[in-house]
């Protein structure tokens, strides 16, 4: 078995047999080599259901779900796990509707989500009573385009290969993100006069990557070597294993530190190794910088602004005058409807490119001017030699405060991702969904592309982490990696059907929940704002309407009920390793497990 998953190969079909629309649709699907089509049955799209079970004889492979947004986001998952673009189908207006949260979360996380529904009959004279009336908008698209790259509602079956291809091609290319097809029920349902043989994809392929300006890559580099403190913000770079190896060997050329954009421990990618020595998560040291290469940051003052928590006043992060270096396409697909360009910053070089491309030309550029440039090289070498020490200092600071909140109870998240560590350490895994606070990046070693997916939903929405996980683990199925899934209980409180996914197709995922009894995050706005006006910012209080408690859930026998073995609830620190332990054997015996741990909020 490898460690990475497989690529995506595409398969021959004999498409002899086509009879339907739908027929042709599900051979399209096959063809173009997708691996599952998620879904919540709806019978807007009971043609292309029956073709995938019958015609194709499950081929894609069906991942059923009690809810579109679970599907949306288990399509979310895989297509970031991978690269490539996944797909799921949506039941007219009313499973769009549903599904609107996890297409949003894919839009601002830019990740290729392909997006089917059905829809109509948009013939009127075919609708039955009611329901058919209420279910059919007039352009279904509508209800996405302000957060989709593309849609499409095609009027015949000779438009369904185009709709597909765009579809397909629209969302895998930079900056990537969801499209959506609605197809009309009269086009499922059309008998064919003929077979339809499929498109040549080999044709039909997404454009190549954006190179940058030569130019442009040149002041960059000149910029950088000249610099007394570069500092590197990295967000989704990660996209690319190229990128990712050509970053670690710019930041090692220029001793440049490596930040990623986010809250520390929550990066949206693998960007770069966390045990690396300039990596300086935690440290505040762009505070120093006279020059911040972004590379695929989709809001730079995330990092380069301080805001307070609760007037939501802003000041500047670097104390001095620096030059920023924009590199990446977050750019070039703004959105008509939320502000996703963010707040605007002077640059003093915005560079349109994938960074895949970007990344090795401005190293190699680099590293050409520091072979004649003897003082910049050694300024390059002397920060590189200072930088090692404060990374190190850092994880230590943090393996500190582990150890100071280890015997705490209720059990701190500290304490349970290092009981996580020392079961999983010497194993092989990725972790999918979650990071506990980003205890995860601080106290585990992710030093391996395939280790990490990414934490984050893109777009905030609450839910996302057991589908991104289901989907993830799905693109690992294949491989030797155990899937990993740090959950919430608020969030898996939105979708706890995704256990009943993950037990009905055995998926070997070992999740632990962090059940700290609330959907803390507006909890915790609640005491930080009750504070600032002077009025009762006790926990007590602030748990009103955002407690989980009275009655409180029982994870572990929720997971039991759908096929996952459920351990817990974990109250008892001592209890923590050997639990663990269990549940760390079954799940590489290929059962699913759940953890369900009492913690502390945060």
């Amino acid at each position: 078995m490898t460690s990475s998953p497989p690529p995506r190969e595409r398969r021959p079909v004999d498409v002899s047999d086509q009879a339907y629309g739908s027929d042709y649709i599900a051979d399209f699907l096959k063809g173009y080599g997708f691996e599952f089509v998620a879904f919540n049955p709806g019978s807007s799209f009971r043609g292309i259901e029956e073709s995938l079970v019958n015609y194709n004889d499950e081929t894609p492979a069906i991942i059923e779900t009690p809810h579109e947004g679970l599907s949306v986001a288990i399509a979310h998952g895989h297509a970031k796990a991978t690269g490539d673009p996944a797909v799921c189908i949506l039941h007219n207006v009313v499973g769009t509707l549903h599904g609107t949260m996890g297409i949003f979360n894919a839009y601002c996380d830019r990740v290729p989500v392909v997006a089917l529904a059905g829809t109509g009959p948009v013939q009127k004279s075919k609708r039955r009573p009611f329901f058919d009336w209420i279910h059919t908008a007039q352009i279904q698209g509508n209800l996405v385009r302000g957060y989709t790259k593309w849609d499409d509602q095609p009027a015949a079956v000779d438009g369904i290969d185009d709709a597909l291809l765009n579809a397909i091609n629209i969302a895998n290319t930079k900056t990537k993100g969801p499209t959506y097809v609605a197809f009309d029920h009269a086009i499922q349902e059309a008998e064919l006069d003929e077979p339809i043989p499929l498109p040549d994809f080999e044709k039909f392929e997404a454009p190549t990557r954006l190179a940058p300006d030569p130019a442009a890559v040149e002041r960059a580099a000149d910029l950088l070597v000249e610099a007394e403190f570069p500092v590197v913000l990295a967000d989704a770079v990660g996209d690319s294993h190229e990128a990712v190896d050509a970053l670690v060997d710019l930041a090692e050329s220029l001793g440049a530190p490596v930040f990623h954009s986010h809250r520390v421990g929550t990066p949206h990618r693998y960007n770069f190794p966390n045990t690396h020595p300039l990596d300086m998560a935690g440290t505040e040291l762009y505070r120093e910088a006279d020059a911040v290469l972004a590379l695929d940051v989709w809001s730079p003052n995330f990092t380069l602004t301080d805001t307070d928590p609760a007037t939501h006043a802003k000041t500047e992060a670097v104390e001095g005058e620096f030059d920023l270096i924009d590199v990446g396409t977050h750019n070039t697909r703004p959105s008509g409807l939320v502000s996703d360009q963010f707040a605007l910053r002077e640059t003093t070089l915005s560079m349109a490119a994938d960074t895949s491309l970007a990344v090795p030309q401005l190293r190699d550029a680099v590293q050409s001017r520091l072979e004649t440039d003897d003082a910049a090289r050694r300024r390059a070498n002397a920060r590189l030699d200072e930088l090692a020490g404060v990374h190190d200092e850092q994880r230590a600071a943090w393996q500190a405060e582990a150890e100071d909140a280890w015997d705490e109870t209720p059990i701190s998240l500290p304490r349970v991702t290092g009981e996580i560590w020392d079961v999983i350490e010497d194993g092989e895994w990725v972790l999918t969904n979650g990071t506990f606070r980003g205890w995860a990046y601080k106290l585990w070693d992710i030093d391996e592309f395939d280790q990490y997916v990414g934490s984050y939903s893109g777009g905030g929405g609450i839910g996302q982490g057991i589908g991104q996980a289901i989907g993830a683990a799905l693109a690992y199925r294949e491989t030797d990696r155990v899937p990993i899934n740090l959950q919430p209980d608020g969030d898996l409180m939105f979708y706890p059907g995704g256990l009943w996914t993950i037990g009905h197709y055995g998926l070997p995922i070992f999740t632990v929940v962090h059940n700290n009894g609330a959907l803390y995050n507006s909890t915790n706005h609640r005491m930080t704002l009750a504070k600032h006006r002077g009025r009762d910012a006790s926990l007590e209080k602030a748990l009103v309407g955002t407690g989980l408690y009275e009655p409180t859930p029982d994870y572990a026998t929720m997971a039991e009920s759908m096929g996952v073995t459920g351990y817990g609830p974990v109250e008892d620190p001592d209890d923590l390793a050997p639990t663990l332990r269990e549940a760390w054997e079954t799940v590489k015996g290929g059962d699913p497990v759940l953890v369900d741990v009492v913690c502390q909020p945060r």
